[in-house]
């Protein structure tokens, strides 16, 4: 019986979209993350701290070409795979 139900279970396969909820992420929370940040660079620049907040941009704009790689990386995973693992 619980053999029948297993077969019951993989044959339906859970399938889970998860579209919306990355699509949500990026119109509502990285925005809202780089507000943050430009906000902290702000007033650090108020405080007259040039050295370090050129060090703060740099890094954030690192940060960004990290994300954007890795968005690129999640958009075409399956191109990507499909070229690396390519049968000749």
């Amino acid at each position: 019986m619980s053999s029948a139900v297993a077969q019951i279970v993989i044959a339906a396969g859970p399938d889970i979209n998860s579209d919306g909820i990355v699509t949500w992420g990026v119109k509502n929370i990285i925005p809202i993350v780089l507000l943050f940040i430009g906000i902290g660079i702000i007033a650090g620049a108020r405080k007259g701290q040039m050295s370090q907040n050129a060090m703060t941009v740099t890094n954030v704009l690192l940060g960004c070409v990290v994300i954007a790689g890795a968005a690129l990386f999640f958009g075409f995973a399956d191109n990507i795979a499909s070229f690396v693992f390519a049968k000749s």
